[in-house]
């Protein structure tokens, strides 16, 4: 990942007559991946101007829950490794050959093909991003603050380093920490899956997804974090680990401590850290 943006970076830089120019390119594909990131919002205010209750009906209607609790568990399975998810090929081979237009517009378009290229990695996170905006109560207005927010830090590498070339030569090496960032994730989406099953349960009255079952749910899947982090548990493409570094290990004493303040919820105290997730 961070080779990509290295190599997009000095491609801007060598590609122009002048550094300024390449600075300036190298920022407008930026903004054009931000750009981008908003107009997947577009359809949805389109929505709400024509249904004001719109967002309301998403966030308690049954079969759109599943389909986010399918997605979700889908993407967070990609996580894990199981599988890679990517746009058709065709696509992607179109937005790429528009790209090698001059001007801006082929940077607007080498933008875009940077989003469905990488679609395997951030559609997971976009899902999640899709998923529970659609279920708050702000609507289309939350979903595009969260989509600015993503495809800002989507783009801001890409913007630095071009200000500031010579950070790229302090860039982390890629390997298998990058792997673990995804199965991390992978755990989040599987547990927030599990919300979104709760909400169908609760519109048609299963009573198969009550609180405590919801809970020990939970339980499992950060009690499972908690072994990967430490090593206990490996996936396809972990790379050998042969020490805990120390971010890897602080951040599994959090989910441990996590799992255990989850556990007294399972005989019926309140947990109010996420008494918005729980079922009542």
């Amino acid at each position: 990942v961070f080779f990509f943006f290295s190599m997009t970076v000095s491609f801007f830089l060598k590609q122009s007559g002048n550094k300024a120019k390449g600075r300036f390119n190298a920022i407008f594909y930026g903004i054009c991946i931000v750009v981008i990131c908003l107009l997947f919002t577009l359809p949805f205010h389109i929505l709400e101007g024509v249904n004001r209750d719109v967002f309301s009906e998403i966030s308690t209607n049954v079969y759109l829950n599943l389909f986010f609790f399918l997605i979700f568990t889908v993407f967070a399975i990609s996580f894990f490794g199981a599988f890679e998810i990517s746009m058709p090929s065709k696509l992607s081979n179109k937005v790429d050959n528009a790209s090698n237009k001059g001007g801006l517009v082929g940077i607007f378009f080498m933008a875009l093909t940077l989003i469905i290229v990488s679609f395997s990695c951030i559609g997971p996170a976009l899902g999640f991003v899709f998923g529970t905006s659609l279920n708050s109560d702000g609507g289309a207005t939350i979903l595009t603050f969260a989509m600015f927010g993503f495809g800002l830090g989507l783009a801001l590498p890409f913007m630095i380093f071009a200000l500031l070339p010579n950070l790229m030569g302090n860039l982390p090496k890629s390997g298998g920490w990058l792997n673990t960032v995804k199965v991390v994730f992978g755990f989040v989406e599987l547990a927030l899956a599990f919300k979104f099953l709760s909400n169908a349960d609760i519109g048609m009255e299963w009573h198969l997804l009550e609180r405590e079952m919801f809970i020990a749910i939970w339980v499992a899947i950060f009690a499972a974090l908690t072994l990967y982090l430490f090593g206990k548990i490996t996936l396809p493409h972990d790379s050998p680990l042969p020490f805990l570094s120390v971010g890897r290990m602080l951040l599994g004493v959090v989910t441990l401590a996590f799992t255990i303040y989850l556990i007294p919820g399972l005989w019926g105290a309140p947990l109010k850290l996420i008494s918005t997730f729980t079922p009542p």
